[in-house]
């Protein structure tokens, strides 16, 4: 492979780009080592979204996440929503909206044909590393490291928070054994309310009428809502199918380390993007309170470190089953 990388700016920040023959990415290493870009070069299309306005809306510490930029991918930790820490010796230090990690500035480190981030735990003792490289020119390798400083067992939810690009008819493939969901919010209350359950791909909405999930209404629907896959998902991996672009895009991860997957479709009813949400996460329910309290939720014993991996990897397959540890669609 012919990998490249080199410093370049978004919107006047700085950022890192790693690039094979056929995707290039784009970190920005001081924004909560964001990725800005995610490039299929064989049809010039970024897969990620962007905002319009020609300075970067830079977000604060502990501020309101949807005041930031708010676009591409950012790492959501130890929580998604703000809440208040629940478990000793830190119980009620508040976890800021979205978590701590995609606010702060990370270091950065350049290996031969890897980019290395690390950042370090405002309110709480961990430090998290992950390490970019590709696995071939079309998979894209992210490998990621906590470490617990403390001497006590530390809880978290860690979230990949992927806003993709939408297309009308774009189809959400999931693994073989999903068949139910729970809804988190749902802004016309086609999926009810918080908690509620629905059978998936097809279900009843909210006014008996029969529907189908995993096929993306045109933007003209205004609607919006987010829900999990009912428990743990049975193999890791999500895939998104492009019917224009005639492209797959595949996330993948190990199950046994992050068991949960959030999607939220954004038909043109917030802010007026026409995207999804791809979240794989560590814990459910968006809240580390939560997901305690359902008894789906991560935690790392004291001074010890686990590690879990996400490849990104686009495709002109048309059919496939399975995808394996290394990215690679069967």
């Amino acid at each position: 492979m012919n990998i490249k990388i080199y410093e370049s700016d978004y919107k006047n920040q700085k950022a890192i780009n790693i690039e094979s023959n056929l995707i290039k990415v784009q970190f920005l290493p001081e924004i909560g080592s964001k990725m800005s870009n995610f490039i299929y070069k064989p049809l010039d299309l970024d897969l990620l979204i962007h905002r319009s306005n020609k300075k970067y809306r830079l977000g604060i510490y502990d501020g309101d996440y949807l005041k930031s930029e708010c676009s591409g991918f950012d790492e959501m930790f130890p929580s998604i929503n703000k809440c208040y820490y629940d478990a000793y010796p830190w119980s009620g230090i508040k976890i800021p909206d979205h978590g701590e990690v995609w606010s702060l500035n990370w270091d950065l480190k350049l290996e031969k044909s890897k980019i290395i981030m690390d950042v370090n735990g405002v309110r709480f003792p961990y430090k998290i590393k992950k390490i970019i490289y590709f696995l071939q020119d079309n998979i894209l390798r992210i490998e990621y490291e906590l470490v617990n400083t403390s001497n006590f067992n530390f809880y978290f939810l860690w979230s990949a928070h992927f806003m993709f690009v939408s297309e009308e008819g774009l189809e959400i493939i999931l693994p073989q054994g999903v068949n139910k969901i729970v809804s988190v919010f749902s802004h016309s209350s086609r999926l009810g309310n918080y908690g509620d359950e629905f059978s998936w791909p097809k279900f009843q909405n909210n006014k008996g009428k029969d529907e189908t999930l995993n096929i993306i209404r045109p933007k003209s629907t205004r609607d919006y809502g987010k829900y999990y896959i009912k428990g743990k998902i049975p193999e890791g991996w999500c895939v998104l199918k492009y019917p224009k672009s005639n492209i797959l895009l595949a996330l993948s991860f190990p199950e046994e380390k992050v068991p949960y997957l959030a999607i939220l479709p954004n038909e043109g009813g917030w802010d007026n993007f026409y995207n999804i949400f791809i979240e794989p996460c560590t814990s459910s329910f968006d809240r580390l309170d939560v997901a305690k309290l359902r008894g789906e939720c991560s935690c790392i014993p004291a001074k010890s470190k686990t590690q879990w991996y996400l490849n990104l990897t686009v495709s002109d397959l048309e059919n496939f089953k399975s995808i394996n540890d290394h990215g690679i669609l069967i």
